[in-house]
């Protein structure tokens, strides 16, 4: 995902609008890969201060997921906004929690997936009230009653 932002540096303190979309290989993220189902879609604004981008934006993603408790596959969407600033060159982007760019392109991947990551729910569910699978006879509950008598601990 890049945006040129030539423009931007010349008029400094204009607020500049963008749309990308992009397909993402799949990504590592802690012992699960994501595996993007559409392209990501990201829409918002970048402003140029004299010294660095700042781009606040919203993101709606899509991807294949297992659900915890029924362990059938389902499509997750997440939607999330951040916001994020670009300075020039790496040695500052490393002190301030910022990102780098180089001439007059910001790239915007790595803001992207790291704050998705940040958004993703420590277990995928596939719909809220998802009964899951039966712990005695592994019956899917969503589907067909079991019979199992669970004894409480």
């Amino acid at each position: 995902m890049r945006i040129r932002v030539a423009n931007a540096i010349r008029q400094t303190g204009e607020p500049f609008a963008f749309e990308q979309s992009e397909r993402f290989e799949p990504q590592e993220f802690g012992e699960r890969t994501i595996v993007f189902h559409d392209p990501v879609f990201v829409s918002g604004t970048y402003v140029y201060d004299g010294k660095a981008f700042s781009v606040s934006a919203k993101a709606d993603a899509s991807m294949e997921a297992v659900c915890a408790r029924c362990t059938k596959p389902f499509v997750e969407q997440v939607s999330f906004s951040f916001s994020e600033r670009f300075v020039k060159g790496e040695s500052d982007a490393a002190e301030d929690e910022t990102y780098s760019y180089s001439g007059d392109e910001l790239v915007l991947d790595k803001a992207v997936l790291d704050n998705l990551f940040l958004e993703l729910p420590i277990a995928d569910v596939c719909r809220e009230d998802c009964k899951g699978l039966c712990p005695v006879c592994g019956a899917d509950r969503n589907s067909e009653d079991c019979h199992c008598i669970l004894q409480e601990a």
